[in-house]
C-alpha cells in the first residue's frame, strides 16, 4: 500500500468516482462535505465524473447535485452518457441472449430488470425490487409481461436480477448464468442483492478508457474511487486506486490505498487533505 503523504494530487488529471458504497450510502445521499470536497476540486483544476452499474434515471440526482459536465461511466462501462442525455458510446447484448435470460429468471421465479437505454423494464415492482429501485424518479417501465418489449430485446444494454432476501439464490442464478452462457458474456455480482449479465468485455475500466481517450488523457492520470467488485478492473489500472474501508475483499487487494469508509466520508476526507497540501 502507498504511503498518503506521499500523493501528490497535481499529478492527476482526471478523478472518477463509483456512486454507491463509496461517495453515498444506502440512504443514496450525498454528505454536504462531500459535495462542499468535490467543488472545491474542481475549481482548483481537477476535474472528476461519476462510474456506476446504474443508467442515468438512478445516477442523474447525483449528477445535478454535483454539477457533473463530464460523460459518464455508466451501466458498468456499457454506455458513456452526458447527465444532459447524450449518449457517446453504448453497446449491447445479443438478444438471443436477452431472451435466454429471460427464460431463466421464469423458470426460477426470480425478479429480473432489463436496462434499455434510459429505461428501467421490470414485469412489477414488488417489495423485493422496491429497496433497489424505490427512490428512483424516472425511467422506471413496469411492463406485466416481457412480450410487450420484445421488440426492444435487441437494444438490451445488461440484464439484472434482483434478491435483497436471499444472497445464496444470487450466487445460484450467478453460476446458472455462468454454465449457461460459458465465456460469451460477463456475469458479476455488483452487489450483494444484484447479479448481472453485460455484455462481453463489458466493465468500469473499458468504460474509462474510452473516456480517458475522448478527453486525451493517460489511464496512469486518473486517480478512481471505489468499494465494490465491479470496481476491481478500474482501481487496478488507474494511476491510483483507492478503496473506501467499507469495501469489499476483492476490491482493496485491487487497490493502491484504503482510506476511511463512505459513512466518515473517505474520499472526501482524503481529497481535503490532498487540496490543503497544494500550494498556495
Amino acid at each position: 500500500m502507498l504511503d498518503s503523504q506521499a500523493i501528490d494530487l497535481r499529478n492527476y488529471q482526471l478523478i472518477v468516482f463509483d456512486i454507491d458504497g463509496t461517495i453515498s450510502g444506502s440512504d443514496h445521499i450525498i454528505d454536504p462535505f462531500t459535495k462542499e470536497t468535490l467543488f472545491r476540486l474542481r475549481d482548483a483544476g481537477f476535474p472528476f465524473t461519476l462510474a456506476t452499474g446504474k443508467s442515468l434515471p438512478g445516477t442523474i440526482a447525483q449528477a445535478d447535485l454535483l454539477q457533473v459536465d463530464l460523460p459518464l461511466v455508466l451501466i458498468n462501462g456499457g454506455m458513456l452518457q452526458t447527465r444532459k442525455g447524450t449518449v457517446l458510446d453504448a453497446v449491447t447484448l445479443p438478444e438471443k441472449i436477452v431472451w435466454q435470460v429471460v427464460d431463466v429468471c421464469e423458470k426460477e421465479d426470480s425478479d429480473l430488470v432489463l436496462y434499455i437505454g434510459d429505461g428501467i423494464y421490470f414485469k412489477a415492482m414488488n417489495e423485493n425490487i422496491r429497496p433497489v429501485y424505490g427512490h428512483i424518479t424516472r425511467g422506471l417501465q413496469p411492463v406485466g409481461s416481457w412480450v410487450k418489449i420484445a421488440h426492444k430485446m435487441g437494444k438490451v444494454n445488461k440484464c439484472l436480477v434482483v434478491d435483497t432476501d436471499d444472497h445464496d439464490n444470487l450466487v445460484k442464478m450467478g453460476s446458472i448464468f455462468k454454465n449457461a452462457f460459458k465465456d460469451t458474456v460477463e456475469v458479476l455480482h455488483t452487489s450483494a442483492v444484484l447479479v448481472e449479465v453485460m455484455p462481453k468485455g463489458t466493465n468500469k475500466l473499458k468504460g474509462l478508457k474510452k473516456l480517458c481517450q475522448k478527453l486525451d488523457i493517460p489511464l496512469s492520470k486518473v486517480m478512481a474511487f471505489g468499494d465494490y467488485d465491479n470496481d476491481v478492473e478500474m482501481l487496478s489500472a488507474a494511476g491510483l486506486g483507492v478503496a473506501v474501508s467499507n469495501a469489499s475483499t476483492r476490491a482493496k487487494e485491487a487497490s493502491d490505498l484504503i482510506i476511511g469508509s463512505v459513512e466518515e466520508q473517505g474520499p472526501a476526507r482524503f481529497l481535503a487533505e490532498l487540496l490543503n497540501r497544494l500550494p498556495a
